[in-house]
């Protein structure tokens, strides 16, 4: 865990270091996750939450941004099987890397990869009342996957955000297994 930590914090002061200070804009995110993973008969979107931090650096003037960020998110899935209803639940600190492209006056397209480290992987099931917990054995510690999507400007200290999460790697450390993320998120920023 302090491995993970310590790497997201290089990373965020190298982007840092990069870019000269006065071009620099900080702030906090909050959403909703609706997960899913692929390849998995009959799972369902699991909504969740997300929620951290981001900087927004200024490449070129009004064209150009790039926007690192630090996000806790939780995905998962979830299934019904017979009478018993199954959840997985995969808790990741994300670090995506947005290059945000200005459409129009305070619209953005935002592209690129996202980072993750998978912080606990857990499967809870219930059934006639009962619920029984248990670790997922065999969740890989670290994941790839595509962001793209938009953010508006709408005040601004206010944005409002929507990105689809492409996972490009697999979820599960066994042979034959294809099991992705694949995670739509949307929430709000708040600028400092």
């Amino acid at each position: 865990m302090k491995k993970i930590l310590l790497a997201a914090v290089a990373f965020v002061a190298c982007s840092v270091a990069t870019v000269s200070a006065q071009s620099v804009e900080w702030g906090i995110k909050a959403g909703l996750n609706l997960s899913n993973v692929t390849h998995v008969d009959d799972a369902k979107m699991k909504p969740s939450v997300n929620a951290g931090v981001f900087a927004n650096f200024m490449v070129i003037d009004d064209i150009l941004n790039i926007q690192p960020e630090v996000l806790y998110s939780r995905q998962g899935w979830k299934l019904k099987e017979g009478d018993v209803d199954v959840y997985g639940r995969l808790n990741y600190l994300n670090i995506p890397v947005l290059a945000k492209l200005n459409l129009i006056d305070n619209l953005t397209l935002d592209l690129g990869p996202q980072f993750g480290f998978l912080l606990d992987a857990k499967t809870k099931a219930k059934a006639d009342g009962e619920t029984v917990k248990a670790d997922i054995e065999g969740a890989k510690n670290f994941d790839v996957s595509f962001a793209m999507g938009a953010s508006y400007r709408i005040i601004p200290a206010l944005d409002v955000y929507a990105r689809y999460n492409l996972g490009l790697t697999k979820v599960f450390d066994t042979d034959g297994d294809k099991i992705k993320n694949s995670v739509i998120q949307i929430g709000v920023g708040f600028w400092m």
